[in-house]
């Protein structure tokens, strides 16, 4: 049979052209704007939609606050100071975070957030806690180019002087409780997604007894197509149990699931939460903020959950910013508990 040599050739062209030239790989937008506005991701291999990736992470929270409620249930969680908030700025938006923290208060809400501080970032929070007990959290977090972005923390919880009173009434001297954590953290940014993890050594003890244990952090944040809108979710406090004398108890996991859209034009934008616990019940934190000319921030938000009822629920605050050197407060009232008045200072390095 014979082949004609000008197909031949035309032929072979085309099969080096092929395999010189391959299919273009789709861009991670790539459907935008096309058939119904789909944005896709291609990550790690793997392509899926927005919509898609969404789905799976809130499947996935979901299912890990329901294996935590397996190990403890409400007021069975050691540790409970881990539950209360550090950062006057978070609690006066009502404890939502989970989207936007960036500075070093994030070892401790989500610690992809590290990734989003410029340089170098310096934090410490005095917290005039409820009954006379007191709150004080410290961290520091820094970036180094190509490499991520590390964070250092210590968190610390004093309940101050306790009497001791006997069944009859008496009172035989006094004791105090204590607990504290140090917190090393880790972040990192791949374009638009910010990723991070957290390894935390807890100590608690109560008089005479006490005990200690480790536990995990890990975070996600994402900077979406329409501008201004972040989404995050993170996981904190996995670990082992925290033993006192021949008692056991699970840490308190918390899981935070939470958007912010910062408006177009001058300054305001609105943050929520979805917060999940195996120790309490479901709680929503949202809250809004406004800066004036970039120095001076209001901020206003509310919280709801476990012990969080009527003007309870209420957070407010304000902050100052001048050349890196922040200052803000939040105020936090907690029922017939009293009120909670929150300080921090923070330096950034921009």
């Amino acid at each position: 049979m014979k082949i004609n040599s000008k197909y031949q050739i035309s032929n072979t062209k085309q099969i080096s052209n092929f395999k010189q030239s391959p299919p273009p790989i789709s861009s991670p937008l790539e459907g935008e704007g096309k058939g119904g506005g789909a944005v896709f991701l291609d990550c790690l291999g793997f392509r899926t939609s927005v919509l898609g990736f969404s789905r799976i992470s809130a499947l996935l929270i979901l299912l890990l606050t329901f294996f935590g409620t397996l190990n403890a249930g409400a007021g069975d969680a050691s540790a409970t100071f881990l539950k209360i908030p550090v950062d006057s700025r978070v609690v006066a938006l009502g404890d939502a975070s989970a989207a936007y923290v960036d500075n070093a208060s994030a070892l401790y809400y989500n610690p992809a957030g590290l990734a989003r501080i410029q340089k170098a970032d310096f934090t410490f929070m005095h917290n005039m806690w409820l009954l006379g007990m007191y709150h004080e959290y410290g961290a520091v977090g820094f970036k180094i180019k190509q490499v991520g972005s590390f964070g250092l923390s210590f968190n610390y919880w004093g309940s101050g002087t306790i009497p001791r009173i006997t069944i009859r009434g008496d009172t035989i001297g006094d004791f105090s409780a204590s607990d504290w954590t140090a917190n090393l953290g880790y972040g990192k940014d791949i374009g638009k997604f910010y990723i991070g993890g957290g390894f935390k050594y807890i100590s608690e003890m109560n008089d005479s007894l006490g005990g200690s244990c480790f536990g995990f952090d890990l975070g996600a944040m994402y900077d979406t197509p329409l501008k201004g809108l972040q989404m995050g979710f993170s996981l904190a406090n996995l670990g082992t149990q925290l033993k006192v004398d021949s008692l056991a108890y699970s840490l308190p996991m918390l899981v935070r699931l939470g958007w912010r859209y910062s408006l177009p034009g001058p300054g305001l934008a609105i943050t929520q939460d979805f917060i999940f616990s195996n120790a309490d019940d479901l709680g929503i934190g949202a809250g809004a903020e406004y800066w004036i000319a970039e120095v001076l921030a209001l901020r206003l938000g509310y919280r709801t959950g476990a012990n969080y009822e009527g003007l309870s629920g209420l957070r407010a605050g304000v902050g100052l910013l001048i050349k890196g050197f922040g200052i803000d407060y939040a105020y936090a009232p907690y029922g017939k508990l009293g009120m909670s008045n929150r300080f921090t200072i923070s330096f950034k390095i921009q």
